[in-house]
C-alpha cells in the first residue's frame, strides 16, 4: 500500500510531515476519545513510514549518481 501511495503524483512529503504533525497536535490536545488516539496514532505511523520509505528511495538514488559521477574520467 505504501508503495502505490509513492508512486502517486499527487503524494507530498511536506504535506505528509503536516498531517503527522496535526495528529500529534490533536493527541496531545486531549481533545480525541482514546480509541481514536489509537487510530490517528495508526495513521501517523503509515505517513511516517511513507515518508522514511521516500527518504531512502531518493537517498539511493542521489548515491548512485555520486557513484555514477565519480566513475565519469572528466570528474
Amino acid at each position: 500500500m505504501i508503495d502505490s501511495q509513492l508512486r502517486q503524483s499527487d503524494w507530498n512529503y511536506e504535506e505528509t510531515v503536516d498531517r503527522i504533525e496535526a495528529i500529534i497536535d490533536r493527541v496531545e490536545s486531549g481533545e480525541l476519545p482514546l480509541e481514536e488516539v489509537f487510530e490517528q496514532f495508526a495513521v501517523a505511523l503509515e505517513c511516517w513510514q511513507e515518508c522514511e520509505s521516500f527518504l531512502a528511495r531518493r537517498k539511493e538514488q542521489m548515491d548512485l549518481s555520486i557513484e555514477l559521477l565519480a566513475a565519469e574520467p572528466d570528474f
